[in-house]
């Protein structure tokens, strides 16, 4: 019995090897789910609804699907060699040996080597979520160590994270289900390893805490300048969770060193305003246009505005391009506070809080200039970053067309393909078939719509995996149906090429707003969007009383009676 389990890698008591266990672990249905739960969070529902619940969902999830994770690297790092030879020395030392498990006729160990890596995998989980969440401290190594693995990071403490940690007993719950299930078939294995390890990696690195640098206030305390950094990454907040002051009124910034003291959030500095005026020249005043990257410049006390700084809406846009995850560049690139300060030579310093551009500063002459933010993590100081340059309307044309136009026309036309194919396949056997195409074709027009709600709001980047799973699920589709519509024994060649003729021109029509820019400089880049998604609405719309047309006309009924 010893030499066999020797010679297996050392099985588990099931007379699986360790591995094998692991493996099926990862693609139990739980697992599965939590990966798939963990990904649609981040990168759906937190931006649709966001709030508490959606915040915690990522952390229960997250502890459900890391601890295969962790097993597997443990497994790979020679940790299972080493719990194999210490229970077999106790064994063999003479060691009071294992209590046997009750339904086991073979008498092997209740718990093994395999039990006691998921154990350790799942201790490691809780206890390092506990060390981040607990502590300021845990949170600012975490992020520093992960920004070398992923860039600029920010993790962020947060003691009611830890009502998560209950999941971690549906984690060991999944691996008891595992462990006793039979050995894996050599094709889920080849599954598990090809294609459930890589997504569940991908859902770690793509839930991982970015940090989107975002300047939410900037307020006059103690006689300095204090700009408060938010994280734009996080939607469920727009505080700050860190200060830097400049001495010199905008001309170097550096880390506040009392921001993480008591005695600083005792003397928290006072709200933020939209509108400030000189202490010396009171009729000097200055406010922000809310919504707008705009500023307005006052000589009589308010009772007349000019604009004095503004980025116009058309550019906006395009600098909003430019940035990754940016959202809505209503609420994300826009003028948020501002403080004016009078100079000892005369004049005044405007500095204004733009959001995730940064800020920008009016010099004592009158002139104004952008002040970029680079992501940053740690206490050192820093210098003010060169302005996020705004690409001029060809380039931002082509990269929104590439990003927006390209996969939505591969979606349309796969989908009106498909519609086409089904309607075909319907005629010859049976209308039955229609509710078989709904449910197969239902999940890439919901990611569509998914899309298509994004793409109108302004959201043009973060938006990878969801246009990946809109493509695959349509594209593949219409790959299936395309061969099986032309299968029969009626001619049908004409009829299916004529559907994927259709769909070649519904997915070709998708991005003529953009050619059409690209050419006049007419539409606006926000039309030009627009308009490409009333295109791909239009034509998904269009092509099923279009597609069932087709079919009954070019199709006969198919014969009851056979000659």
């Amino acid at each position: 019995m010893g030499a066999s389990q020797e010679h297996d890698g050392g099985g588990d008591r099931s007379g699986k090897r360790p591995i094998d266990t692991i493996l099926t672990w990862l693609i139990h249905p739980v697992t599965v789910a939590a990966t798939a739960l963990l990904i649609l969070n981040d990168h759906v529902l937190k931006a649709a609804y966001p709030g508490w619940l959606t915040g915690k969902l990522s952390d229960v999830a997250g502890l459900v699907m890391a601890p295969p994770l962790v097993a597997l690297v443990l497994a790979g790092c020679c940790a299972l060699p080493a719990l194999r030879r210490a229970a077999r020395a106790a064994v063999e030392g003479g060691a009071e040996r294992p209590r046997r498990h009750p339904s086991d006729p073979a008498g092997n160990p209740a718990v093994g080597p395999a039990d006691l890596l998921a154990a350790i995998a799942i201790f490691l989980v809780g206890a390092g979520f506990t060390a981040v969440k607990a502590s300021p401290a845990g949170a600012e190594a975490a992020s520093s160590a992960w920004s070398v693995v992923n860039g600029p990071s920010v993790i962020l403490a947060d003691v009611t994270d830890l009502l998560a940690l209950p999941a971690l007993g549906l984690a060991w719950w999944t691996w008891r289900a595992a462990a006793a299930r039979p050995g894996l078939a050599r094709w889920l294995r080849m599954m598990a390893v090809l294609v459930v390890l890589p997504i569940a990696g991908l859902g770690v690195a793509a839930t991982s805490a970015v940090a989107y640098d975002d300047a939410v206030t900037i307020v006059e305390w103690r006689g300095t300048v204090l700009v408060g950094i938010g994280n734009a990454f996080d939607k469920d907040s727009r505080e700050p969770h860190s200060w830097w002051d400049t001495k010199d009124d905008g001309l170097t910034f550096s880390w506040h060193p009392e921001a993480d003291e008591e005695h600083f959030w005792d003397g928290r500095p006072p709200p933020a305003s939209g509108e400030d005026c000189s202490v010396r020249e009171p009729r000097h005043c200055f406010r922000i246009v809310p919504r707008h990257l705009a500023v307005e410049e006052s000589q009589d006390g308010g009772t007349t505005w000019r604009v004095a700084w503004q980025i116009d809406e058309e550019a906006r846009q395009r600098l909003g391009m430019t940035y990754p995850g940016m959202g809505d560049v209503r609420e994300y690139l826009s003028s948020r506070a501002l403080v004016v300060r009078d100079q000892p030579g005369g004049g005044v310093v405007v500095m204004v809080a733009n959001g995730r551009d940064g800020l920008v500063r009016r010099d004592a002459s009158g002139n104004w200039e952008r002040i970029g933010l680079r992501p940053f993590v740690g206490r050192e100081s820093r210098d003010d970053d060169p302005p996020q340059p705004i690409p001029n309307a060809i380039k931002a044309t082509v990269t929104i067309g590439t990003t927006i136009a390209v996969p939505l026309s591969i979606a349309v036309g796969s989908l009106v393909v498909f519609i086409g194919c089904s309607a075909l396949l319907a005629r010859r056997h049976g209308w039955f078939v229609a509710p078989v195409a709904v449910v197969v074709g239902l999940p890439g027009v919901l990611l569509m719509a998914v899309f298509i709600e994004e793409a109108s709001a302004g959201v043009h980047d973060g938006l990878f995996i969801p246009l990946g799973m809109m493509v695959g699920l349509t594209l593949v589709p219409a790959i299936v149906a395309v061969p099986l519509a032309a299968a029969g024994p009626e001619p049908t060649g004409v009829t299916v090429g004529g559907a994927c003729l259709a769909g070649l021109l519904a997915g070709a029509a998708v991005p003529l707003p953009y050619l059409v820019r690209l050419q006049t400089g007419w539409p606006s880049q926000t039309m030009a969007t627009t308009f490409a998604l009333a295109i791909a609405v239009a034509a998904i719309l269009a092509s099923i009383p279009l597609a069932i047309w087709h079919a009954v006309r070019r199709m006969p009924r198919q014969r009851s009676q056979q000659p």
